[in-house]
């Protein structure tokens, strides 16, 4: 006895089913493979390192170095350390010296009006015509020295009011200079002279027993000497001279 047959509709309905189920199955193990792993311990980036310095910031009352102040346009800017000066204007030259005239350098060269000053007590107290000059004023000389460019005394000149014992003490004085080297404050220098005779009364440590000479100064423009002669059928004799420089 033959079974009966199933109808062909449920043979294709399970096949139908069984080809879906296979799709789909393949379908999520697709998905699966192509998705990337995602592995949180690798939070980092791999690779070279490389330092980087940090942005350097500027203290409060430091301008940065690469803004410049604005400048007008067709002005130079000035350095601090050199202020403009106006027409007209001098500078302050109160420590430099004035410049000199002669043997200037030369190793043993002197100037001129200390030396005079010095020279004069040294030759007038030679002149043994201060022994018998009245006490009081012994004139005024004006003295005129004139220098050639090798600092030498080329001219020399006597003018004013001199006594004959002053008027040659400075012509003596004037020999003891004739070989020296001199500076000046320029090729001529004048000179002023005033002297006096007194009564010697003066004991110091720059008077011996029968004589006295000083070393004679001279500061700025004026310079002082003296002398002092021993008693010679009277008092003792001192001669102060005082030489000024003239304009």
């Amino acid at each position: 006895m033959d079974r009966p047959r199933a109808p062909p509709i449920l043979g294709f309905a399970a096949l139908s089913l069984a080809l879906h189920v296979a799709a789909f199955a393949a379908i999520g193990r697709g998905e699966t493979a192509a998705r990337p792993a995602f592995d949180q311990r690798s939070a980092s980036i791999a690779g070279e390192t490389l330092d980087v310095d940090p942005p350097a910031i500027a203290a409060p009352d430091e301008e940065p170095a690469s803004v410049a102040a604005p400048s007008a346009v067709g002005v130079t800017s000035r350095p601090r350390s050199a202020p403009l000066r106006t027409a007209g204007s001098a500078t302050p030259s109160a420590s430099v010296p004035p410049a000199l005239f002669g043997a200037v350098g030369v190793r043993f060269a002197t100037d001129l009006a200390t030396t005079f000053t010095r020279a004069f007590p040294q030759a007038a107290s030679a002149d043994r015509i201060w022994s018998s000059v009245p006490f009081g004023s012994a004139g005024r000389a004006e003295v005129t020295l004139v220098l050639d460019e090798d600092g030498r005394l080329a001219r020399s000149g006597i003018d004013g009011s001199p006594s004959t014992a002053l008027r040659g003490s400075i012509e003596r004085t004037l020999v003891l200079l004739g070989t020296r080297e001199f500076t000046a404050r320029g090729a001529v220098t004048r000179l002023r002279m005033t002297a006096r005779v007194s009564r010697d009364e003066i004991h110091d440590g720059l008077h011996g027993d029968v004589f006295a000479l000083s070393a004679g100064s001279f500061s700025g423009d004026v310079g002082a000497a003296f002398f002092a002669l021993p008693p010679a059928g009277g008092p003792g004799r001192r001669v102060d001279v005082e030489i000024r420089l003239l304009p």
